[in-house]
């Protein structure tokens, strides 16, 4: 997989100059995803931790997942601090193959909220999956607007979005729950889609 990745990086010219090599900054992508801190990388590649912040960024795209033919997505949204600010990440795991389709990240947690959201999800799936979502109100009315076959359940398939929300909460317990200063929900959205799109990498390597 990582071959795959740097053919790609390098196809696109992600990097205009090979001064550190590619190998190494996709390597330093995945340290990162694995949950090295950017500060701890640098001693590994010999640049320092906001390049490697920067590199982390600019590889997230080479990872989105494909549209797709889907059976199911599951669903689900959980709190998260930046700042002074509580916003809420929104989730979609395809429940055959653990890919996390679509990151979003916003200020509130209402029907419309779920209609964007929804909306950018279904963009990777072709045909209608079945729509796997706990039985919160803020999903009714778009669930219907879409015309989406939807399942409401607290356990099942559904679990599989909830263990993915583990893993990413895991992996924040670095930042002790709360995103580093100065984050924006911009830069929250940004490093969450870059999160998502290293876990899918690995899940196929």
């Amino acid at each position: 997989m990582l071959d795959h990745v740097i053919e790609k990086a390098r196809e696109e010219e992600i990097f205009s100059r090979e001064d550190t090599p590619t190998e190494q900054r996709v390597l330093a992508g995945f340290m990162y995803h694995a949950g090295l801190s950017f500060r701890r990388i640098e001693r590994f590649v010999g640049a320092c931790h906001v390049a490697v912040h920067d590199w982390y960024h600019r590889l997230a795209h080479l990872f989105e997942p494909d549209r797709d033919q889907r059976q199911a997505v599951a669903v689900d949204e959980t709190k998260l601090d930046i700042e002074d600010e509580e916003v809420y990440v929104w989730a979609a795991v395809d429940v055959e193959t653990f890919e996390v389709l679509h990151i979003e990240v916003s200020p509130g947690r209402s029907s419309l909220d779920a209609l964007l959201f929804l909306t950018e999800v279904l963009k990777y799936c072709r045909g209608q999956p079945v729509v796997l979502a706990d039985r919160g109100p803020w999903y009714d009315w778009p669930l219907d607007l879409l015309e989406c076959e939807g399942k409401r359940e607290t356990w099942g398939d559904r679990s599989l979005i909830e263990a993915w929300f583990g893993v990413l909460k895991y992996r924040t317990l670095l930042f002790r729950h709360r995103f580093p200063h100065y984050s924006t929900r911009e830069s929250t959205e940004s490093w969450l889609t870059a999160f998502a799109a290293l876990h899918n990498a690995l899940l196929q390597s």
